[in-house]
């Protein structure tokens, strides 16, 4: 497993502080995006309960990873950032969108091809890496095209964790080649970055939600 980090210098436990701090803003992401959310609605909320609890995952994944160097960490860190994708691009294409079943599984499908084609034509892209990331920045700029004649609004909290996602892979990118001139490097900007795009991310579809569900109650009344 060829990952590494520029605060990393030496392998074991606690080589990454920085690294490993910055992974509790995931937690305050996913405890902000949990507070958004109605007490007393889990039934027709769930989806946006599990995706708040899956931003705490991603945070507690990452710090295990940093903190420890375990190879084995590392692939849960990329499950729950895949768990996170994922889940988030299903709920979105039942909520927004409203697609039905066989919607969702065609866009699945789509999904699917197209991630496959990515890693089989493009070298280094693989999973944990900078270059593997962006399949996930092209779904977000599917999810906005998707949006824009449903919800203006969303579309441009999407457009909002695009860009942020973007500058989060050149900070990405960007870990080990300044690492001569910034010590600690820049993978601890990656968290801060990532932890506000999940956290626009839900925080966006909720609102969407919640707009829907206004409009459904005025139309009824």
């Amino acid at each position: 497993m060829a990952i590494s980090y520029c605060e990393r210098t030496e392998p074991g436990w606690f080589a990454e502080p920085l690294n490993t701090v910055t992974g509790l803003a995931y937690l305050v992401a996913s405890w902000q995006a949990w507070k958004q959310l109605e007490r007393g609605r889990w039934r027709e909320q769930w989806d946006l309960h599990l995706l708040a609890g899956l931003i705490a995952l991603v945070g507690v994944s990452s710090m295990l990873w940093h903190a420890s160097g375990a190879a084995w960490l590392f692939w849960l860190d990329v499950a729950a950032v895949a768990a996170f994708a994922g889940v988030y691009w299903s709920v979105f294409l039942i909520r927004v969108p409203r697609f039905r079943l066989a919607g969702v599984g065609t866009a699945w499908l789509l999904t699917i091809a197209a991630l496959l084609l990515f890693y089989l034509l493009v070298p280094g892209a693989a999973a944990g890496t900078t270059l593997g990331y962006l399949p996930m920045l092209a779904i977000l700029l599917a999810a906005v095209l998707l949006t824009l004649r449903v919800d203006r609004r969303l579309a441009r909290d999407l457009v909002l964790a695009a860009a942020l996602f973007g500058f989060a892979l050149v900070v990405r990118g960007l870990d080990m080649v300044l690492c001569d001139w910034a010590v600690v490097g820049t993978h601890w900007l990656w968290h801060l970055l990532t932890a506000g795009l999940l956290f626009v991310l839900v925080d966006g579809l909720l609102r969407h939600v919640r707009l829907r569900e206004t409009q459904k109650a005025n139309d009824a009344g």
